[in-house]
């Protein structure tokens, strides 16, 4: 379970590292139930039924203990329905209507809840529109599950838990924030722009935006902020988002900058503007 769960080999075999560990964490603890079990029957006086020496035993509270911690994240395991509103051969809206989950949160779904569970971050939709009270999350294609999810949308989904505060929580902490996004991370930072905690600025760098994502989310995007700045990478090119996500900041007056983009273009924004004295914030990618 320790090598799997090397960096370099878990990002590599993801899912392989999720099932390991499950699996295999599963059985560990039901060999810990067997021993204990076995122990307690061989330690105890001969006069004491074998009920009455476990309950009277740390090892066997330690175990319900750890046992109820396990167990607990599967406690609010659903089935849901969704409905699927599939933006183009890249991209999926799935829309759901059980709860309205705080900004900032994120959601775990699966088709095999055994298996794999993917997270996602949640777009609440605290009222009623053209889709019901609820929320929504962007798909987009970046792997097996994901392009399933594109190419054969779902009718129901499992969940688990409820909805989690992530990155984008942070946005609750600043007076005035630019926001940057590559490809798909607008998903997690749309909450926050339809439902602004504080003035916001955007620098979003895609491809074909709304061949990609549909017309009505680039239009929720600039309904939101006007003056958003949509950098259409077929068009325009890769874009410098350290300078310009510095240029932004100090115009825009912001306290910091939050940005939703794979691990390398993080870290590299992060670091660029961290350097140049911006605070700056985004996934830490311990998963």
């Amino acid at each position: 379970m320790v090598a799997t769960a090397w960096p370099s080999f878990r990002k590599q075999y993801h899912n392989f590292f999720e099932r390991f560990h499950r699996f295999a964490g599963w059985t560990s603890l039901g060999l810990f139930w067997a021993r204990t079990i076995l122990a307690i029957n061989d330690s105890r006086p001969q006069h004491q039924e074998l009920g009455i020496a476990t309950v009277k035993t740390p090892d066997f509270w330690l175990l319900v203990v750890a046992t109820l911690s396990i167990a607990s994240s599967w406690f609010f395991l659903r089935k849901v329905p969704v409905e699927a509103e599939v933006l183009s051969d890249h991209a999926v809206r799935l829309h759901f209507d059980y709860t309205v989950p705080v900004n900032g949160s994120f959601t775990r779904l699966s088709r095999r809840p055994l298996i794999e569970w993917h997270s996602f971050a949640t777009i609440p939709n605290p009222q009623a529109n053209q889709h019901a009270k609820g929320y929504s999350l962007v798909v987009s294609n970046a792997g097996d599950w994901t392009r399933s999810c594109i190419q054969n949308p779902p009718s129901s989904i499992w969940v688990r838990g409820v909805p989690t505060c992530g990155v984008m929580r942070i946005a609750t902490l600043f007076n005035r924030i630019v926001v940057v996004a590559t490809g798909s991370g607008i998903g997690p930072l749309l909450g926050h722009i339809v439902h602004q905690s504080c003035p916001t600025q955007l620098i979003w760098s895609t491809s074909r935006p709304e061949e990609s994502f549909g017309k009505e989310l680039v239009g929720q995007v600039r309904d939101a902020i006007p003056d958003a700045v949509i950098w259409n990478t077929k068009t325009q090119g890769r874009p410098d988002l350290v300078r310009m996500g510095y240029n932004l900041a100090k115009s825009f007056d912001a306290e910091a900058v939050i940005i939703i983009a794979n691990e390398k273009i993080t870290k590299k924004v992060v670091y660029g503007l961290e350097t140049r004295g911006v605070p700056a914030y985004g996934a830490i990618w311990d998963s």
